[in-house]
């Protein structure tokens, strides 16, 4: 039983986070902020299925550098950030609901937390690229939890700003970059670069959040 504990810490997360929101919420916005996770997890959907068929029907294992970069920046990284992007970007952030650019944040981490769920899952069975499955499921969370806040500081940012679709692609790439940068160091074992690529995203995200918060929507007008 012990080993399935990672997989219940994105939807530990999310339970708290639809919890504390309970109270600050009308039964509407409330259940539409809820819903954003189960769109994460759809989300999850297309890296999943080509993980699991260049896995099994073209590249078995990541062992050369090119085949790592490919792994983990554009079938892992670039797929699971682009369709993170596309639930964010045209299903919530146009949402009247949203009035603010924190609001961006919230949303991309509940659409990353739903991600996570089932990506974890996915990789609980399938992942055999290095021997440290129990890093892997351990650290997800707070990988895309992180990109999530990235993400979802420059989509929500972008709703009050013109044109939108700068702050859209810089979301969109840093979070593929950061994504891909944390799985770079899963394939290659580099768990000291692991230790110091989280130190650094994590000042990253908390800096992003408080300039979220104190951003005057009205000067942005």
């Amino acid at each position: 039983m012990v080993e399935y504990i990672p997989l219940l810490i994105a939807p530990a997360i999310f339970l708290i986070l639809i919890t504390i929101a309970k109270g600050g919420m009308d039964k509407k916005d409330w259940g539409f902020f809820s819903g954003s996770y189960f769109f994460g997890i759809l989300a999850a959907i297309p890296m999943i299925v080509a993980v699991y068929y260049v896995k099994h029907y073209w590249l078995e294992h990541a062992t050369s550098i090119r085949r790592i970069l490919f792994f983990a920046f554009a079938l892992i990284g670039f797929l699971s950030e682009f369709f993170k992007f596309l639930v964010l970007r045209y299903k919530y952030i146009t949402n009247d609901l949203l009035t603010k650019p924190f609001d961006g944040i919230l949303y991309g981490v509940v659409i990353s937390l739903g991600y996570t769920t089932a990506a974890n899952v996915f990789f609980f069975y399938e992942w055999d690229y290095t021997s440290q499955l129990p890093t892997l499921l351990y650290t997800m969370p707070l990988a895309n939890l992180i990109t999530g806040v990235v993400l979802g500081f420059f989509v929500g940012m972008g709703k009050f700003r013109k044109p939108s679709f700068i702050d859209s692609l810089t979301g969109l790439g840093a979070a593929v970059f950061f994504q891909g940068l944390y799985n770079f160091c899963l394939f290659s074992e580099d768990y000291l670069l692991l230790g110091l690529v989280a130190a650094a995203t994590i000042i990253i995200a908390i800096t992003l959040s408080i300039k979220s918060l104190n951003t005057d929507i009205k000067s942005m007008l």
